[in-house]
């Protein structure tokens, strides 16, 4: 049999490696759509061919597998790493990643988590799929710009934005910061799920709004009032921050949830969920 092209033989590799299903069915994806076998690799001294193409087929999928369980740990300690592995193969297999960077691997589990759950009520399914969500979250504000290399405004610039009357103008939401609705509790039980190696109580049903944001190279997660939520969620989208707050009649009332929103904006960016930079 004639030498492939180089090119040939780098796809062929390329196919019978990052096939799904197994090195087998990767050699005869190869071979059909290349007209390539296992013979273009030269036998070892020890073993045959299929033993020397098959490190390359394991130390891909391993490496995959050893990104996302880097990604999601308190996800693989909930379901497992027999389970976690299972969906995880599944996830690569049926989306696999477009991207250079395998930052960028994990985006969309939390989504083929829930894609893949049962008809029906799926009540018993959150857990692992909002768990999933938050640890995206958090690994997404863990890598993005944040504002630790910023020149943040002093006090008495952020005085006279509380006198002003658009205290928002200049006002952003960190690249880093990551918005999230949850039905469960879940950054509670993430927390404890760190802390313990059992696995803790079930979460009982809970609306929540939370906030990763990140100072000082640290991740925190908060959990904000709805207004706050809101907020956060128009000035990140660029939506009308007045339709976000809630705004009453009463002129005493109106006075106090200013009074309260103004007070927050400071707190706000100690905590990393807004910045305001000296002089904008």
């Amino acid at each position: 049999m004639s030498q492939p092209a180089l090119l040939d033989s780098q796809l062929w590799l390329l196919t019978a490696m990052t096939a799904c299903k197994g090195l087998s069915h990767g050699l005869a994806l190869a071979a059909r759509s290349l007209g390539v076998d296992e013979n273009i690799v030269s036998a070892p001294p020890r073993g045959d061919r299929l033993d020397r193409i098959g490190i390359y087929h394991h130390g891909y999928w391993q490496r995959l597998l050893e990104c996302l369980r880097a990604d999601y740990p308190m996800l693989l300690k909930l379901l497992g790493p027999s389970l976690f592995d299972l969906f995880a193969r599944g996830y690569i297999a049926s989306r696999p990643s477009r991207s250079p960077s395998l930052h960028d691997l994990g985006a969309g589990f939390a989504a083929f988590l829930a894609a893949s759950q049962p008809d029906g009520d799926q009540s018993s399914c959150r857990l692992p799929v909002e768990l999933a969500s938050l640890e995206r979250a958090y690994v997404e504000a863990s890598r993005a710009m944040g504002v630790e290399t910023m020149e943040q405004a002093p006090l008495d610039e952020w005085l006279s934005l509380l006198a002003a009357a658009d205290p928002f103008a200049g006002l952003r939401v960190p690249a880093s910061v990551r918005l999230l609705e949850t039905t469960l509790p879940v950054h509670e039980y993430w927390q404890a799920l760190r802390r313990e190696d059992a696995e803790p109580p079930q979460p009982e049903a809970r609306h929540c709004m939370l906030a990763l944001a990140r100072t000082q190279w640290r991740v925190q997660i908060h959990a904000l009032d709805p207004w706050q939520y809101q907020l956060l969620r128009a000035m990140r989208d660029g939506g009308s921050v007045s339709d976000a707050l809630c705004r009453s009649a009463d002129a005493d009332e109106a006075g106090r949830q200013r009074a309260q929103l103004l007070l927050w904006l400071p707190a706000a960016q100690q905590l990393g969920l807004l910045c305001h930079v000296a002089g904008a």
